[in-house]
């Protein structure tokens, strides 16, 4: 009985975590200018087309596009599949940075101001600002890297 009801409870942890790992956010520092981006200029920004409307070079901060949170979700905001935007982020490893952890991207957005980075959103902190995208923010329904 011990044993079933452990098992059982393993499960459904793994299963909320599943649902937590399905929403993701666009984080940037919070001198940035910005508070919201339409989902075509939040394409621009992330395959550096181009700058901040404050002409701010971007510098893109996320965490493995292979990973089981971010490879259904992340490919929604660049339109390239994982294995693309591994090589565009190696095509410009100074601007793009594959990071290990939230904690990371989170951390960098902070310290760099034209920096914008997608984490989970049970990650967000005070240390960032979460941007609207398409005049939505994450957890709404048609927010852009929602995960349902």
């Amino acid at each position: 009985m011990f044993r079933a009801r452990t098992i059982y409870i393993a499960l459904l942890v793994f299963a909320a975590q599943l649902s937590f790992a399905r929403d993701l956010a666009v984080i940037v520092n919070k001198a940035n200018a910005a508070s919201t981006v339409t989902a075509a200029d939040l394409e621009k920004l992330l395959k550096l087309s181009s700058p901040w409307p404050d002409g701010k070079k971007v510098k893109i901060y996320v965490t493995d596009p292979n990973s089981a949170e971010t490879r259904n979700i992340l490919p929604r905001a660049y339109k390239l599949t994982p294995a693309e935007i591994k090589s565009l982020a190696d095509a410009h490893k100074a601007e793009i940075l594959i990071v290990s952890s939230d904690d990371v991207v989170l951390t960098m957005v902070d310290n760099n101001p034209g920096a914008i980075g997608i984490v989970n959103v049970y990650s967000i902190n005070s240390q960032v600002k979460v941007l609207k995208v398409d005049g939505k923010l994450p957890m709404e329904q048609g927010y852009l890297l929602h995960g349902n």
